[in-house]
């Protein structure tokens, strides 16, 4: 089903590629919406978020640990123009994924669903998310859409045959689970020649077109009924991210007490609360003492938060 996806996940890798600058911990989502931040220290023997950062500050990678420091699930974020999120992946204990969601008024599947339910429909669809969602055989189960109050308003379920072949489509529309399109297909294995049926909500046949198989290249560009056994260029990132080894770009110090930890470029160390930092001095009190020092910058090799973020370099 996915041996000649390898096209778009390329974009995640070169957002994922940025230098992450710091990470953060959190005790909770809710912390995390919040940017209530956990002490580094006080992470241990308890469930906490660890969330890695790029130089703009956005969220790159955001981890979930369970009370014995193993992770139970992973998500990473893309983003266009830096800051704009296009596409968040979910990612299982085992680094697979199970999903994705992907943002914006324009995905092509959305617009595809949206022009079957238009005359009913009176939602507000700019920022809907169109989530992506994979069954045991990482092969595209359902699409759930939401508009952008977070109210699921459709979905698109997909049937495969025994091979892992797609042989049918089910357009419904959400809460009410009502059926508003229905694909059916039969492909030659020899010819490559498939047969395609759509019908509408009432189960009248609307078109049936026989196709020769095209390329995967043409897919996903051109609106329903699709003519190919892979979906679309989601499902290339899917398989793309599913086979890569993700690992952090650098190696992270985590202060083992709850104070900021300076270290000088005589590798001596300093517990400090961090007054100031600019690109000639840092300005701190040494823990234990109320009156601030200075030094030069280009004394100090780094300095780490609390909170386990890199504030300097």
């Amino acid at each position: 089903m996915f041996k000649n996806l390898i096209f778009l996940f390329f974009s995640i890798f070169y957002c994922y590629g940025q230098e992450i600058s710091f990470m953060r911990f959190y005790a909770n989502d809710h912390d995390y919406l919040s940017d209530n931040r956990l002490l580094a220290t006080a992470r241990f023997d308890r469930p906490y978020i660890q969330v890695f950062y790029n130089d703009n500050k956005v969220p790159i990678i955001r981890e979930f640990i369970d009370s014995k420091g193993e992770l139970k699930n992973k998500e990473i974020f893309e983003y266009k123009n830096e800051k704009k999120m296009i596409r968040r992946y979910f990612l299982d204990e085992e680094q697979r994924p199970d999903s994705l969601i992907q943002y914006g008024v324009d995905e092509p599947w959305s617009l595809e669903f949206r022009k079957v339910i238009k005359d009913r429909n009176k939602y507000y669809f700019e920022g809907q998310e169109s989530k992506f969602i994979l069954n045991a055989s990482d092969q595209i189960q359902k699409i759930v859409f939401s508009n952008v109050q977070g109210f699921d308003y459709g979905e698109i379920k997909f049937i495969y045959d025994h091979l892992g072949l797609l042989k049918g489509e089910l357009w419904n529309i959400l809460p009410a689970k009502s059926i508003v399109r229905r694909f059916i297909y039969d492909v030659d294995m020899i010819t490559g020649k498939k047969e395609i049926w759509e019908y509408g909500e009432n189960g009248q046949e609307i078109s049936h077109v026989a196709l020769t198989q095209p390329s995967a290249s043409e897919l996903y560009k051109t609106p329903p009924p699709r003519i190919g056994n892979q979906l679309d260029e989601i499902s290339v990132i899917l398989e793309d991210i599913r086979t890569q080894e993700i690992d952090i770009p650098f190696e992270i110090f985590i202060p083992k007490t709850d104070f900021d930890l300076m270290i000088l470029t005589n590798t001596d160390s300093l517990m400090i609360d961090l007054v100031n930092i600019n690109s000639n001095r840092v300005t701190f009190k040494v823990i234990g003492d109320t009156s601030s020092l200075t030094m030069p910058i280009f004394r100090v090799k780094s300095i780490t938060s609390k909170y386990g973020e890199r504030i300097y370099p």
